[in-house]
């Protein structure tokens, strides 16, 4: 298949013809006043230096560049085809474990620090797809509604510490149910909750609140933050 990106600028090729009918009219012209000076073979001994070809030469040369260069504005494709193809993105809801344990240090520089550097990545490899946050310990909350400005993702995932949620624990099922719920009402769109905690669970029944999301069409992931060692967990940082 052969085409033009921009067959609008094959127009310009029409002042081509014009201009070499120009330069036929002028030198047409220059000829006819020589001629009233003299014999035009008795002028060629008095101007042994003057060319008449290759003036000719020359301004048909910079006719064929210009040519050119209009067919490279045009941008010809060769061997392609038109496709349609819709992308479409998904939304992600992460569910982030901020429970005191999390500051603990057995991952460097501490498990909620690791877990807000990873979210900040991935919030960098995403396009056309929308993110959530709820941040839970012993309640779940909202943090940042369903959204496609990834910056304000990393603003809100910045300020987020220990201290955000008062009652202290690990509802994971709470964090999981929330996150059910706060998805767009948009359909024909993949869903996804990751939850990212050290994995202590004290409150309610996890396993249950992900049967349910799965029921509803919605993968559920966890990434386990800290060492297999484990770790003492530290005091809220001021």
């Amino acid at each position: 298949m052969f085409r033009f990106e921009h067959p609008e600028y094959m127009y310009l090729l029409v002042l081509i013809p014009v201009l070499a009918f120009m330069q036929l009219y002028f030198q047409h012209q220059r000829k006819k006043k020589l001629k009233k000076f003299g014999n035009p073979d008795l002028l060629s001994h008095l101007m042994p230096d003057v060319s008449f070809v290759r003036p000719a030469v020359k301004f048909y040369l910079l006719l064929m560049a210009l040519a050119a260069i209009v067919v490279t504005l045009s941008s010809p494709q060769f061997g392609t085809k038109l496709e349609t193809v819709k992308r479409k993105g998904i939304e992600l809801i992460i569910a982030l474990d901020v429970s005191n344990s999390m500051n603990a240090t057995d991952v460097e520089p501490s498990r909620l620090d690791r877990a807000k550097l990873a979210i900040e990545r991935l919030t960098g490899r995403l396009v056309n797809d929308r993110i959530g946050l709820i941040v839970f310990a012993g309640e779940a909350y909202v943090q940042l509604p369903i959204t496609t400005d990834y910056a304000s993702a990393r603003l809100f995932l910045s300020s987020i510490n220990t201290d955000v949620v008062p009652t202290q624990g690990t509802a994971i099922g709470s964090a999981i149910r929330l996150a059910t719920n706060s998805f767009s009402q948009q359909e024909d769109i993949n869903r996804a909750i990751v939850v990212i905690t050290d994995g202590e669970n004290h409150q309610d029944d996890a396993i249950q609140a992900a049967e349910t999301a799965f029921e509803k069409g919605i993968k559920v992931y966890t990434v386990g933050m800290g060492s297999t060692d484990g770790a003492l967990s530290l005091p809220p940082r001021k």
